[in-house]
């Protein structure tokens, strides 16, 4: 395979698509090295449903709630 490279033609608005592009230049970059950057980095992020994020909260939480207590006594 090597380096083939593929293209994704995609629809936004003409004013996101103006905006994103200046602020890419004004940062030196072209829009698509942000967007390859940003789906490298989307891919790389394990998916968490819901139930999962509530879960990791709660256990933050109590994490807190014991700090707390602990700086209470």
């Amino acid at each position: 395979m090597g380096n083939a490279m593929g293209q994704l033609n995609i629809r936004i608005d003409d004013g996101l698509k103006e905006a994103f592009i200046k602020k890419a230049r004004e940062h030196n970059a072209s829009a698509t090295e942000l967007l390859v950057e940003y789906m490298k980095q989307y891919l790389a992020t394990p998916y968490k449903n819901e139930s999962q994020k509530i879960e990791e909260l709660e256990k933050r939480l109590v994490k807190v709630e014991q700090v707390l207590g602990e700086l209470a006594a």
